[in-house]
C-alpha cells in the first residue's frame, strides 16, 4: 500500500504535518493515514460506480422501454383490426357485434387470445364502472428487438413482451366532451372508441403464478372514428339516376320544359309543373326551342337503386340492408297530370328510403352503398354458360367490400406523359398481389369498369383444349379468347334490370321487361311483387345478349355511373366531370369536345379494350390505341384519354398546361415506353369569350404559354370560398380574383338548365346531337357553383375534383364530388405505465 501513488501523494500532502502533532510518532501517524487512504479509495469507488451505472442503467432502461413500445404497438393495431372489422356490422345496424358476449377471466389462459368483455374503472365525466372489450395476454414475437419466438400458451412459454388491450366506446369524439357508452342496449349511439394497448416485458414467465410485472412498461392509445372511410353520395342534378329507361340518345328520350317546382320538408324536390303538357312516352322535348335553360331530362326516364332489407326483396325504411340484401329500382318520378310530375319517396336523397339509396362508385370501382361497408356483388363463376356451369343470371346481392386496388387509390402514377412510373404491362398497382388476394374486390366479383353500363372487372377462361388443362378454370387470367379450335370464348359478366317476383327467382335477361317505355307506373312497392325490379348479374356468359347493351359503335346506353367515374381520373389519362362523365370527342374522333359517360377500363377485364369480344366477335388483330394491351380485339383510339399537369392545393398551386389527347399509339397503358408511337389532338379554345367551346385538333399542343389559346391554369382545392377548386382558367383570362366577381374563364359541362348561361342565343351550339344528350366543353365565367332550373346545386366547372367540404345543410338535392378517406386512428399518444382509467 505504501508503494502506491495514492499513498505517496497523502503522504506528502498531510504525513509531514501529522508526524509534526505527534511528535514524529510513526505508530499514530501510519493509523491515520491508513484511515484516509481507504476513505479516498471508497469515494473514489463510489464515483466511478456511479458514473458506470449511469451509462448502463439507461441502456437498460431503453431496451427494456423499446421492448415494451414493440408490444404496446403490436396491440394497438390489433385493436384497431378489430375496430375496422367490428365496423362492418356496426354499418349494417348489428351492434351487438362491437361488444363480444364472452365475459373475461384473467385466471384462465384458455381466454387470453379471445376478445371478450371486462369491466373497467372509469374517471372524468363517467364514474364508476364500464363494460370495455378486452383481449388479456397475446405474447409477441419480436425477433428484430432480440426476443425469441414464444409459446401461445401463457402458461408455459418464456417469451419477455406480451401485450393486453382494452377498447372503449363513446357517443362522441373523447377529446371534446364525448360520453362513454355504458349501456350495451345502446351500441348505436357510438361514435369513437378509444383503444389502449399495454406492452409487458416479463409479465407471465411461470404462468399465472409468479408474474415479475404487475405494470405496463409501455402504454398507447389511439381514437378510432367511426365511418371515416366512407365517400360521399353522388348527387347527379336530376337525383342519382343510375339507369334510364330510354337512352339519352334515342331520338325518343324525353325532356321536359320546367315552369316551377315544390320541395317537400326535407328540401328533396316533390313536385315540378312543365311549361307544355307532358307527352305519355315523349316529354315535352318538341318544345325544347322555347327555351334551353329551363330544358331538363324527364325524371320519370331516371330509375334509382334502392337497396332492400332481407334477401327476399322486401324494403322496410326502418331497418336497414345487410349482408345478401338484393338492390330494386324505382322510377324517379311519375306524372300525376297534364303537365305535373311527383318525386317517388324511393329516390329521395333526404327522405325516409335516403340509407337505402344513396351509392358511390368508388376511385376502387367498387359500387358501394353509402355510409356501409356493403358492395354489389356479382355471381360466382360457378354461374356460367360453358363447361357444365349453372347457366342462369341472379339477383345482384350486397356482400361485405373486398380489398381495394386500383391506380386511383395506389397512386401509381406521379407525373402525366414520359414521367409515367408505371412498368411496362402494368397497371400503377400490384396486380400480382391483387389476383392473389383471396379477399380483393376483383376475387370477390364486386369490381366494376363500365362501357355501356356497369361490366365486372374480371373474366373466365378454360384452358386449351385436347390437354390435361382443358376442363381447368382460370379466373382473371391468361390471354382472352374468341371462339376457335383452340379455346372456348371468355366469358363476361355484366348487370341490367329485370322485373321478377323476387330476389331468389330466376332472371332471363329481358331488360325490356322492366323500363322499355317511359310511363307512369312505378315498380312496385315495399313488398315483392309481379311489378317489382330487381338489378340483376348476368351469368358469366361468352357475349351479352339482350341486357341494355348495344353495338360498340352507338355508344348507346341505358345507364349512368352514379355520378362518378369509379377508377377513371388523373391516374388513368381520364378528365371527369362532377356528374361522372369524362371529357371526350365523341365516337368517332370528332373536332368539339364534349361530356359523355366514362369508358372504366378496370383491369383486367378492360370492358372497353375488350367491348366487340363481350358481344361475341372474334379476335381481330392486335390493338394500336392506348391504353389497350396489344391483344385487345381492334378497338380504336379511346376518346376520352386525354392528359394534363397536374398542381397543387392551394392558390399558388396552379399549373399552367396543356390539355392533349392521345391518338393512335402501340403499346399498354404505359404510355412512356420507347417502343410506343404516339401522337396527339390539341384542346384549344375557338374565342376567348364566355360561350367559347373547346376544339380538338391534330398535333400536340405548343408550350403552353399565358398568350395562347390552349394553355390553362389547373387548379386543384383552393378552399372553400374559392372559384378555382379543381377548374381547368384560360390563361389568357385568369385575372387572379378569388371570388365571384372573377373575369376569369373556367371550361364549363354545359349541361342543360344551368343559371347564367346564354341559351337564347347559342343554345344549340352547346350540345352535339339533336338528342341534347353529349353536352360541349364550354368557356363560361368562373363560379363557385351552380343553380339549375331545378334549384339544385352543381359544380359543372370540377374536373378530377375531390370535395374537402361537407355537404350543406339542406343540400339534399346538390352535387357533392366523391371523397375517399381511409380509416385511421385521429390521434396516438404514450400515456403513463399506470393503468388506463376510462
Amino acid at each position: 500500500m505504501k508503494e502506491s501513488v495514492l499513498w505517496r501523494r497523502l503522504d506528502r500532502a498531510v504525513g509531514t504535518r501529522l508526524r509534526a502533532r505527534y511528535k514524529n510518532r510513526e505508530s499514530g501517524v501510519a493509523m491515520v493515514m491508513a484511515l484516509m487512504f481507504i476513505l479516498v479509495v471508497l469515494l473514489t469507488s463510489t464515483l466511478l460506480l456511479g458514473i458506470l451505472l449511469s451509462q448502463a442503467l439507461p441502456y437498460r432502461n431503453n431496451a427494456r422501454n423499446a421492448q415494451g413500445k414493440v408490444a404496446a404497438e403490436a396491440g394497438l393495431q390489433a385493436g384497431l383490426s378489430f375496430l375496422r372489422t367490428a365496423e362492418s356490422y356496426y354499418e349494417t345496424g348489428n351492434y351487438s357485434k362491437l361488444m363480444p358476449a364472452t365475459a373475461a377471466d384473467p385466471s384462465k389462459p384458455s381466454l387470453d387470445e379471445t376478445y371478450a368483455m371486462e369491466t373497467a374503472t372509469t374517471s372524468g365525466s363517467t364514474t364508476g364502472t364500464v363494460n370495455v372489450v378486452a383481449l388479456n395476454y397475446v405474447p409477441v414475437d419480436d425477433t428484430s428487438s432480440g426476443t425469441t419466438a414464444v409459446s401461445t400458451s401463457s402458461a408455459t412459454h418464456n417469451q419477455k413482451l406480451s401485450y393486453r388491450i382494452q377498447i372503449g366506446y363513446y357517443d362522441g369524439d373523447p377529446d371534446a366532451g364525448g360520453k362513454m357508452v355504458t349501456d350495451a342496449t345502446k351500441l348505436s349511439s357510438v361514435k369513437y372508441a378509444v383503444v389502449v394497448s399495454y406492452g409487458y416485458v416479463n409479465r407471465y414467465p411461470d404462468g399465472r403464478t409468479s408474474g415479475t410485472e404487475a405494470d405496463p412498461v409501455r402504454t398507447a392509445a389511439a381514437k378510432y372514428q367511426f365511418g371515416q372511410s366512407k365517400e360521399n353520395p353522388s348527387r347527379l342534378p336530376n337525383l342519382t339516376s343510375p339507369m334510364r329507361s330510354i337512352p339519352m340518345e334515342d331520338e325518343g328520350a324525353p325532356w321536359i320544359l320546367v315552369e316551377s317546382t315544390t320541395v317537400d320538408s326535407n328540401n328533396d324536390l316533390d313536385t315540378i309543373t312543365t311549361k307544355e303538357s307532358i307527352d305519355e312516352s315523349h316529354g315535352n322535348w318538341n318544345y325544347l326551342w322555347e327555351g334551353y335553360e329551363k330544358a331538363v331530362p324527364d325524371p320519370r326516364n331516371s330509375l334509382c337503386f334502392v337497396a332492400t332489407t332481407d334477401s327476399d326483396g322486401n324494403i322496410d325504411p326502418t331497418k336497414q340492408a345487410g349482408v345478401n340484401s338484393a338492390v330494386r329500382l324505382f322510377r324517379a318520378a311519375v306524372q300525376t297530370g297534364t303537365n305535373t310530375l311527383k318525386y317517388s319517396e324511393y329516390c329521395k336523397q333526404n327522405g325516409k328510403y335516403s340509407h337505402l339509396n344513396q351509392w358511390v362508385y368508388g376511385q376502387d370501382d367498387s359500387i358501394r352503398l353509402y355510409n356501409t361497408n356493403l358492395c354489389m356483388t356479382g355471381l360466382d363463376v360457378s354461374y356460367r354458360t360453358l363447361h357444365g356451369g349453372k347457366a342462369q343470371d341472379g339477383a345482384i346481392r350486397l356482400t361485405t367490400c373486398g380489398n381495394s386496388y386500383s391506380p386511383a387509390v395506389s397512386d401509381g402514377k406521379v407525373d402525366p406523359g414520359m414521367g409515367a412510373t408505371w412498368q411496362p404491362g402494368g397497371q400503377g398497382y400490384d396486380t400480382e398481389a391483387e389476383l392473389n388476394d383471396p379477399n380483393s374486390l376483383l376475387n370477390k366479383y364486386q369490381k366494376w369498369g363500365f362501357f355501356l353500363g356497369f361490366v365486372n372487372a374480371g373474366y373466365v377462361n378454360f384452358g386449351k383444349k385436347g390437354t390435361a388443362d382443358e376442363n381447368t378454370l382460370y379466373y382473371s387470367r391468361g390471354d382472352m379468347h374468341s371462339n376457335s379450335g383452340e379455346y372456348d370464348h371468355t366469358m363476361f359478366q355484366t348487370m341490367y334490370a329485370q322485373r321478377i317476383a323476387n330476389a331468389n327467382s330466376i332472371a332471363s335477361a329481358k331488360w325490356g321487361q322492366c323500363d322499355a317505355n317511359v310511363s307512369s307506373k312505378q315498380y312496385g312497392s315495399d313488398a315483392t311483387g309481379g311489378d317489382s325490379c330487381f338489378l340483376i348479374s348476368t351469368q358469366w356468359t361468352d357475349q351479352f345478349a339482350d341486357n341494355g347493351h348495344t353495338s360498340a359503335g352507338n355508344i348507346r346506353t341505358f345507364a349512368e355511373s352514379l355520378g362518378s367515374g369509379g377508377e377513371a381520373g388523373w391516374n388513368t389519362n381520364q378528365i371527369v366531370s362532377s356528374t361522372g362523365a369524362c371529357m371526350s370527342s365523341g365516337n368517332n374522333g370528332g373536332s368539339i369536345a364534349i361530356t359523355k359517360q366514362c369508358f372504366v377500363n378496370a383491369a383486367p377485364g378492360y370492358s372497353y379494350c375488350y367491348s366487340t369480344l363481350m358481344y361475341g366477335a372474334d379476335m381481330a388483330g392486335g390493338s394500336w390505341q392506348y391504353p389497350c394491351p396489344i391483344t385487345s380485339n381492334n378497338v380504336q383510339s379511346k376518346f376520352d384519354n386525354i392528359i394534363y399537369d397536374r398542381g397543387t392545393d392551394g392558390i399558388n398551386g396552379k399549373k399552367l398546361t396543356t390539355l392533349r389527347m392521345t391518338w393512335g399509339q402501340s403499346g399498354d397503358r404505359n404510355y412512356g415506353v420507347s417502343t410506343a408511337t404516339i401522337n396527339y389532338r390539341c384542346l384549344k379554345a375557338n374565342g376567348t369569350t364566355a360561350g367559347s367551346w373547346l376544339n380538338i385538333v391534330d398535333g400536340n399542343c405548343p408550350t403552353a404559354s399565358v398568350g395562347n389559346d390552349s394553355s390553362f391554369y389547373r387548379f386543384e382545392y383552393v378552399g372553400s370560398k374559392s372559384v378555382y377548386n379543381y377548374k381547368f382558367v384560360l390563361a389568357s383570362s385568369y385575372d387572379g380574383k378569388d371570388d365571384d366577381t372573377t373575369n376569369s374563364l373556367c371550361l364549363t359541362e354545359m349541361t342543360n338548365g344551368l343559371t347564367g348561361a346564354d341559351y337564347a342565343s347559342n343554345g344549340t351550339n352547346y350540345f352535339y346531337s339533336v338528342q341534347k344528350y353529349a353536352p360541349k366543353v364550354v368557356l363560361q365565367k368562373c363560379t363557385n357553383e351552380t343553380v339549375n332550373v331545378l334549384g339544385q346545386v352543381s359544380h359543372p366547372q370540377q374536373w378530377n375534383g375531390n370535395s374537402k367540404d361537407p355537404v350543406g345543410a339542406g343540400s339534399g338535392t346538390g352535387y357533392t364530388p366523391t371523397v375517399k378517406s381511409s380509416v385511421s386512428y385521429a390521434s396516438s399518444k404514450y400515456v403513463d405505465a399506470a393503468n388506463w382509467k376510462w
